[in-house]
């Protein structure tokens, strides 16, 4: 039993290391999905620095992922968006808001509009935020039977 107590502070430095060394570069989410408004700010910031790409898009249990794959988000601060694809160009519109109807806990809504004319219309939904860092963002939405997932990447 007294070599058990002392294996223990080693265990421990051990486990705590293998924590640390584990997080991933980009891990400055809020990760617990209980958002405040502070989280609204600097989810509004880290998308208008740059530009994005989708690197998963879940649609009703289908991956539409590759139907992204040269498209070029901006996220402007006036609240549109301009998509490059190609030769083509795409507008819509974004806004991010603290969504605390439930009561439960806040829940952070990335909402993104294009109009029904153009190839990004599944895109357009009130999408719930999973998590968020400077370079990657996780949404999803799970208003009918499947949950549809979309995550877009920092290019630049």
């Amino acid at each position: 039993m007294k070599h058990l107590k002392n294996l223990l502070p080693a265990v421990l430095a051990i486990l705590a290391l293998n924590l640390v060394v584990s997080c991933s570069e980009d891990d400055d989410s809020n990760g617990n999905l209980n958002f405040s408004s502070a989280d609204a700010f600097a989810l509004t910031d880290a998308v208008n620095d740059g530009t994005w790409r989708i690197t998963q898009f879940i649609d009703d249990d289908e991956n539409k992922t590759s139907d992204f794959d040269e498209a070029v988000f901006t996220f402007n601060s006036d609240g549109t968006i301009d998509v490059e694809m190609g030769m083509n160009t795409f507008s819509g519109t974004w806004f991010i808001e603290l969504d605390d109807d439930d009561g439960d806990f806040d829940e952070l809504e990335f909402d993104i509009s294009f109009s029904n004319s153009n190839n990004f219309d599944d895109l357009s939904d009130d999408w719930y935020v999973i998590e968020y860092g400077n370079n990657r963002i996780r949404l999803s939405e799970d208003d009918d039977d499947d949950d549809d997932l979309l995550t877009f990447e920092r290019i630049q």
